[in-house]
């Protein structure tokens, strides 16, 4: 029966910690609360980018930059590119400016990596595509981080 038991809770172990890991959305008194899948988990917020900042780094990232990201963000990460208005119908206002300090101090590289990786959808509307299946290799998305982060320099505003 001990045997069973620890068996049992083997495996309900792993399960049990991918459930703690999920945020959950908060909700009105008695109903019942949903995991948000756009919510960004501690764990992703937490993760540290595995590349190092290169020549080569960066201009893989600025490739994957002008494929996916300049129509919304535009060339230089101000957030004006040619499909914002779009997002500012969707949202009410333009795209992130990702050259701002503030933006930059307040998004940790795991942030940036998840938000490319999940998107964002909001009452169902699709303010930011997922990347997951676009850019499907991780070390790619890592590299679009590090191009994320150079936007941020203060020669680039």
């Amino acid at each position: 029966m001990r045997f069973a038991l620890a068996i049992a809770t083997l495996l309900l172990l792993p399960l049990l910690s991918f459930a703690a890991m999920k945020p959950v959305v908060k909700t009105p008194e008695g109903s019942k609360a949903t995991p948000d899948p756009y919510e960004i988990p501690d764990v992703a917020r937490e993760r540290r980018n595995p590349l190092s900042r290169t020549d080569d780094t960066l201009k893989l990232g600025h490739a994957l930059w002008q494929k996916h990201c300049e129509t919304c963000h535009g060339t230089q990460g101000r957030g004006d590119g040619p499909n914002a208005r779009l997002h500012e119908q969707r949202r009410g206002h333009a795209p992130r400016n990702l050259t701002e300090a503030r933006v930059q101090e307040n998004l940790t590289d795991g942030e940036i990596f998840w938000r490319i990786t999940k998107g964002l959808i909001e009452d169902g509307k699709i303010i930011m595509p997922s990347y997951e299946q676009k850019i499907p290799v991780e070390r790619d998305r890592w590299q679009l981080v590090l191009f994320v982060r150079e936007l941020g320099q203060p020669a680039k505003r």
